[in-house]
């Protein structure tokens, strides 16, 4: 007689995951962004275009609110990385990122000091299932608020679920 199967756990048992996302953008140099009034996307004009990859890993979900932006930063999952960033627009702020709020399909924030101690926020948002799309903004900030506006840098983006782990940096 064959042993009797190992009982599934139930959902509510099992820990929510958030897939594993490779986010391939192209994004624009933004030459007139204006925080201080609304744009939409088509107001926005951009002079050069790059491409930049972000792999974000397979984590648990959140049960607890992320930090607020002057708390500590959780830990960071060292799997977290630029994969692909060949016009250097992080090359100010080298290393891994130092902040990550990853609250999937909603957003994921991302930081990274530079090497003058400013900030490099990255936002992934807008992300749609169906598409299988999101937006990313890039923008360089002294300060939680204050960005400079002549480093702005947003535009589309592919996910893909669940990829292949790319190879670590040597």
């Amino acid at each position: 007689m064959a042993a009797p199967a190992p009982a599934q756990p139930s959902p509510s048992q099992q820990s929510a995951r958030l897939p594993a996302r490779l986010v391939t953008c192209l994004l624009g140099h933004a030459t007139n962004f204006n925080p201080e009034k609304p744009q939409k996307l088509g107001d926005i004009t951009f002079d050069t275009h790059h491409r930049l990859t972000l792999f974000l890993p397979g984590i648990s979900a959140r049960t607890t609110p992320p930090p607020d932006a002057i708390e500590p930063a959780e830990t960071v999952n060292p799997d977290t990385r630029l994969i692909e960033d060949p016009d250097g627009l992080s090359s100010d702020a080298p290393g891994p990122f130092d902040r990550v709020v990853d609250v999937w399909p909603e957003r994921v924030e991302l930081a990274k000091t530079t090497e003058t101690g400013a900030y490099k926020a990255f936002l992934v948002s807008n992300y749609d299932a169906t598409r299988g799309t999101a937006r990313m903004f890039i923008g360089t900030a002294t300060d939680l608020v204050t960005y400079d506006l002549k480093r702005i840098y947003m535009g589309d983006c592919i996910v893909t679920l669940n990829p292949p782990a790319p190879p670590k940096a040597p």
